[in-house]
């Protein structure tokens, strides 16, 4: 008996030990190599000014390259395309394509997300702290941005995984509003 409970405790030990060591570096390493792909999405809006919540489903694709988009099933049909510093939207009432350029807060969550999908931790470290958290083989990275003109509307952003997969990215802004996305694999 003494033996049998000797080889669990063992076993639970050396099984954890693999992902306790896991660096933030390991994390973004495996992201990247998994980062091409379609995933389902669910994002919530916390409660606004004039509605409770917003919730909104679709569909999002990722490429190594950086470009993203993102299609919109509900509540009204619409698509969003960003490749480079271009982001385009597509919906009933034409295309508009904006220069993220000129909009500083709206850039810093889209990089973020498409730095960490591709891997560019300097891109990461240069304009955000990192806060990294593992608990088995679930990790969060917080994201606190240092240009003081973003973080006067953005708190952080929290990506939240485990292995290679992006579960859960919530942005979190300074009046209180969250926009958590959960993404779901096809």
């Amino acid at each position: 008996m003494r033996q049998s409970s000797f080889i669990v405790f063992l076993i639970m030990i050396f099984s954890g030990s693999a992902y306790s060591s896991l660096s933030v570096d390991d994390v973004f390493n495996m992201i990247a190599k998994n980062s091409e792909k379609t995933l389902n999405y669910t994002e919530i809006h916390s409660e606004t000014i004039f509605t409770k919540e917003i919730k909104v489903t679709g569909k999002v694709s990722f490429s190594n390259s950086g470009a993203m988009s993102k299609y919109v099933i509900t509540p009204k049909k619409s698509e969003m395309h960003i490749v480079g510093d271009t982001l385009s939207l597509i919906n009933s009432d034409g295309v508009k394509s904006i220069s993220l350029a000129n909009y500083p807060v709206l850039a810093s969550s889209v990089n973020a997300i498409r730095w960490i999908l591709s891997g560019e931790k300097d891109k990461v470290l240069e304009h955000y702290s990192v806060r990294y958290s593992l608990m088995g083989d679930s990790w969060i990275i917080e994201l606190i941005p240092i240009n003081k003109i973003v973080l006067l509307k953005v708190l952080s952003i929290s990506i939240e995984g485990s292995h290679g997969d992006v579960d859960v990215i919530t942005l979190t802004k300074v009046n209180g509003v969250n926009v958590s996305t959960t993404f779901s694999r096809q």
